[in-house]
C-alpha cells in the first residue's frame, strides 16, 4: 500500500495520503511514518486521505486497537488532536465513522469523518492556500515516502 505523509508546517498539517488496499500494517507504517518525520508536530492537525484507496482490510479489533493507540498516546502526552478522515466512498467512510465513533468523545481527540474535501478542510479550520494546495494536488499513485514542504521565504 502506497502512503505519503506530506509535512506542512506552513498550514500546521500533517497529510496523509493512502492508495490502494488499506491494511494493518499500512495504518501502523503511516502512525510510524508520521511520528517519525521531519519536522514532525504533535500539535498540527491532521488529514487522513482515503481518496485513492480501493480496499479496506481492516478488522473491527484492528480498529479498536488503533483507536486505543491513538487515545493512549495523546493521553500520555497531553496535547489536543484535531484529525479528518477524507472517505468519499460508502466503505471507507461508513469505516472512518466507526473509527471516530471508537475514538469516542475523548478529552485530547476531536475528530470527523468526511466524503467532502471542502467540509474535512473546514473541520480543520485550514487556510484557502491549504484548500487549494490540497484539492489541486494531482491524486497519482506514488512510492511510500515523506515530504517536508516548507514555504519559501517572504511568501505565506
Amino acid at each position: 500500500m502506497p502512503i505519503q505523509c506530506l509535512i506542512l508546517p506552513e498550514h500546521r498539517l500533517i497529510w496523509l495520503r493512502y492508495w490502494g488496499r488499506l491494511t494493518q500494517s499500512g495504518a501502523d507504517g503511516a502512525r510510524d511514518m508520521a511520528l517519525n518525520a521531519p519536522g514532525y508536530d504533535p500539535t498540527f492537525r491532521v488529514l487522513q486521505d482515503f481518496r485513492g484507496t480501493e480496499t479496506n482490510e481492516l478488522s473491527r479489533s484492528e480498529m479498536i486497537l488503533l483507536a486505543e493507540t491513538l487515545k493512549a498516546r495523546r493521553q500520555q502526552i497531553g496535547i489536543m488532536l484535531r484529525i479528518a478522515l477524507l472517505a468519499p466512498d460508502d466503505l471507507g467512510f461508513g469505516m472512518g465513522r466507526m473509527f471516530v465513533t471508537l475514538l469516542g468523545e475523548g478529552q485530547f481527540i476531536t475528530a470527523s469523518a468526511f466524503r467532502d474535501l471542502d467540509e474535512a478542510v473546514a473541520f480543520l479550520k485550514l487556510s484557502p492556500q491549504a484548500h487549494d494546495l490540497i484539492r489541486d494536488t494531482i491524486p497519482d499513485h506514488i512510492p511510500e515516502h515523506t515530504v517536508r514542504r516548507q514555504t519559501p521565504s517572504g511568501s505565506g
